[in-house]
Order: structure tokens, then sequence, then C-alpha cells
């Protein structure tokens, strides 16, 4: 698959897609014994399992550009870790999920294709239980598990793919103020189509209902979280097909039949009650800072903690000190941040990467004296062998190094820790920041050389390793390798080309 414009307009667009509203089909599917719609083939030939992965990874490379992206790796650990549990228990614990946020107040989550999971923070900030959110992300997982989103992109013909992306590249022109908004309007129109063929159907949700309470159940949660989340949602808005319907709403359509599935599949199983986490607490808290990411923003969620805690009507104390120490670091008030950290550790014997990073963090950034900055990277060090396979520790920890100016410490430890994988983007620049600082610029671009290999971009590694090359102050052994990397990206690069004018014939 070659890496052209025209195919990632037409992934950004398909992936997009979903997230607008829905145009429901009503055309009903003949029932499976597990009483599942039969909704054909799991996998067409038409489309792979690593093609889907690659659309998904194209896709990915989208959403890291957009402004709602939310990069922060203390939510998405515990994202992860809550939609690993759900994998877990799923048939499709063979597939490489990726579950990341999107700053939007909307209540909303979907799939992309390959595994990748979106949730915008709204819908964490609404949800009323930890059961409600794994409710969702179950309902999400089942699409991926069925392959709907395979299915779906396999039916579609080129014409569909292009006038996907001429829709697209209008609404985001006029999105970005572009003199082509007016042009942008006319495409909506015309894309109600396109829409009906790419937006889920209904049998579609409801057996990703189906197979997604089975996964919630499987996992521990509890099952009546998926029938209150639904039913809430369908008081919201009685007319959910309204373009002013809750997002889920649009891309989940509702019916009565849906609802009551769920609840009569409730009714036929034994109740489980589960507990909120610690985590599911500490990051609400941490969301509705997010949420707003200007200073006004968190002065506001300082007031709200404040104000809970004065009246005593905080779901969670410990949760309440953790959002006003995030609040607090973002206000640039450091010794407030650390003493709400440090009392919200105290307030619990619990276990937590998430709240023991806000301690640490926020003692680094009080910290007037080098012995009292080498308090905080202990605390630091040790998190991370407490928590040995935490990414946000890893981050964390890294992060307080270089800051610290330990740049040949904080090489010795992304080399061996466990938390950071060297499929993630951030390894290699962790890297590259340190090898600059100590003026090893050969290691320095070869580091962001596979930064950009994992970015989808071969050209721009293909530049970094000749300035590796030039820069010339690696040994033999570091040479020879930056010699290898080059041919091999340099020949993938032709056979892309190659494969590319070919597809074109």
């Amino acid at each position: 698959m070659t890496d052209s414009p025209a195919l990632r307009v037409f992934v950004s667009a398909i992936c997009l897609a979903f997230v607008l509203p829905a145009l429901p089909r009503a055309a009903r599917a003949d029932q499976s014994p597990l009483n599942l719609p039969t909704l054909g083939e799991a996998a067409g030939e038409e489309l792979s399992p690593l093609e889907e992965r690659k659309f998904g990874e194209e896709a990915m490379r989208e959403f890291h550009q957009e402004a709602d992206f939310l990069d922060d790796p203390d939510s998405l650990e515990y994202l992860n870790n809550l939609g690993y549990q759900l994998v877990a228990a799923s048939p499709a614990h063979q597939v490489d999920f990726q579950f990341f946020l999107l700053r939007q107040s909307t209540i909303n989550a979907f799939a992309l294709p390959g595994g990748f999971v979106a949730a915008h923070t709204g819908l964490i900030l609404t949800a009323q239980s930890e059961s409600e959110l794994a409710a969702v992300l179950a309902h999400e997982i089942g699409h991926v598990q069925q392959r709907h989103i395979a299915r779906m992109l396999a039916k579609q013909k080129d014409s569909t793919a292009i006038a996907i992306g001429s829709l697209l590249l209008a609404l985001l022109a006029a999105r970005m103020g572009s003199a082509q908004g007016t042009e942008a309007a006319i495409m909506v129109g015309q894309g109600a189509a396109i829409q009906r063929q790419l937006n889920f159907s209904r049998d579609a949700e409801r057996e990703a209902d189906r197979v997604g309470f089975q996964t919630l159940v499987a996992a521990g949660f509890d099952a009546r979280a998926m029938a209150t989340f639904f039913m809430r949602m369908q008081q919201g808005m009685k007319v959910y097909e309204s373009p002013t319907a809750p997002a889920y709403l649009q891309t989940h359509p509702l019916t009565v039949e849906r609802i009551a599935d769920i609840q009569d599949r409730v009714r036929n199983t034994p109740v489980h009650q589960h507990a909120d986490s610690l985590d599911f607490q500490l990051v609400r808290a941490r969301l509705r800072v997010l949420q707003d990411p200007s200073q006004q923003g968190a002065r506001d969620a300082m007031t709200n903690f404040d104000e809970q805690l004065r009246n005593r009507s905080a779901p969670s104390e410990v949760a309440a000190q953790y959002g006003r120490a995030v609040a607090a670091l973002r206000l640039d008030q450091p010794q407030l941040a650390r003493d709400a950290a440090q009392l919200a550790r105290k307030l619990t014997p619990l276990q937590s990467a998430l709240l023991d990073k806000e301690v640490f963090e926020t003692q680094f950034a009080a910290a007037r004296t080098d012995d009292e900055r080498a308090a905080a990277l202990k605390l630091a060090r040790e998190g991370t062998t407490r928590f040995p396979v935490s990414r946000l520790m890893a981050v964390s920890y890294t992060d307080l190094l270089q800051r610290d100016g330990r740049h040949k410490q904080a090489i010795a430890y992304l080399r061996d820790e466990l938390g950071l994988t060297h499929n993630d983007t951030q390894y290699y620049e962790m890297l590259a920041r340190s090898y600059e600082a100590l003026n090893q610029h050969t290691l320095q671009h070869q580091a962001i050389a596979e930064a950009y290999v994992l970015l989808g971009s071969p050209p721009a590694a293909i530049e970094q390793l000749k300035l590796a090359r030039k820069a010339d102050d690696g040994d033999f052994y570091v040479l020879s390798e930056v010699d290898a990397r080059l041919r091999q990206l340099e020949q993938q690069l032709k056979d892309d080309r190659l494969n590319g004018k070919q597809a074109r014939r």
C-alpha cells in the first residue's frame, strides 16, 4: 500500500464519516444460532486484516494532526488499561487494539479499521460509573471483533472513495476558515448518499451490542450498565435522529428494539456489581481540568473542586484533591499542586500509577534545591519499579531526568525500560532529545529517522539518516547501522513508487 495523498484523503474520509450523523437503514437480517444478525462473511477477500490495519494506522496519523487529539499519557494509560481488560475477555484478544482520546465535550466513541478505538472526553465525564464507560468500549470492540468496518470498506467503489475525499477536503477547508466554505456546504448535501453507505447499519449495531454485552459480562463489569447508558441517552433526546441529537445517538442510532434486547439479556444474567476503580475517579477529575485547556478553564476546575470539598459533595475526596493538583500545576502554582497531590496520596492506600506520578511530578516542580529535585527523582524511579510496564511512569521519569539535565542516565534508562515499546514514537523522540543535548548528532538523527518511520514518512526518515551519516560522530557500528537502514528505506521507497505506478496502470 503506497503512502499517497489520495490514500490519506480516502482513509481520513472513511474514518471521520463514522462520526457524522447516521442515516439508519431498516433492513432486517436473519438470526444466527447465537441470536446475532447474519451480516455476511466477517472478512471479505477485498480487504485483509493487514490492509485493514494499514488503513487504521493511516487514519491515526491524520488524527494525530487534529487539534482535539488529546495526547495525555495519564488519561491514555487509564483508557488503554480499561480497554485491554475488555479485550482480554473477548474473542478479539488477538487484535492489537489502541484506545485514544479526542478532546470533545460530546458523548461519543467510535472504532476505526484495524483495532483503533476513540473516546470523546465528554463520554468519560458523563459516564456515571466505570461499567458504563466499559459498556461503550465493549460495544466498539464488538464492531472490531465482527469486522464491520472491514466489510463496509470492502464494498466501497473507487468513485465513492473519491467523492468522500472531496467531501472531507471541503469540510476541512471550511473548518480551517478557508474561502471554500460555501463549496463545503454544498458538498455536505451531496454527501448524504455516501453517508448512508458508510455508517453502521442497525443490524451491525445490534450485533455490536450483543457481542459487547458478552465481553462486558466476561470482564466482570456490571451488565446493567449497557442498558442504563442506552436508556439515559434515549431519554435525553427522544427524537434521537434529529440533527441536534447527542453525538452518540447520531453515530449509534438507538431503537426501542435494541434497548429491549439488552434489557432482556440483563434479566437473564446474574447481577455482578463492579466497584469503580480509583483511577476512573482520578481520570474524570483530570479531564475536568483538561477539557478546557485555557488558564480560565483550569481556574474554573480549581473552583469546582474547592466547592466540592467545602460542601462535602465530591464523589471522591482523593480525586478532588488530585484534580486540584492537576489544575494548580497548569496554573503554575507548584507548591499548591504538591500539597494537594501529597494529601490525595495520604487519603488512600490503593496503588495508582496516576496518583504516584502526580506526587513526584509536583514535588519536582516545587523543588528549589538540588537535594529536593533528587528526592523527587528517587520517588519517580521507585514508581518505575513499582509499575515496570507503565508507559506513563517511563515517560514521566525520563522527562524529569531530561529536565534535570541527566541525559546519560535518561538514555541508559530508555535502553532498558519496559514501559515504552520501540513502536512508540515518543521513545525515539526522547532518545533524540538527550542525544542532541550530549552533541551526539549521528545518534540524534538516527533516532529521529526511526520516529519518522513510525509516523509513515520514509522520505523524511531517509533525510535524517543522510544527516546522521554526514554528522560522522558515531562509531563504526553505529555508522554501519545507519548505512544498512538507509539502504533498506531507499529500496522500500523505490518499491512503493513502482507499485504505485503499476496500480495506476
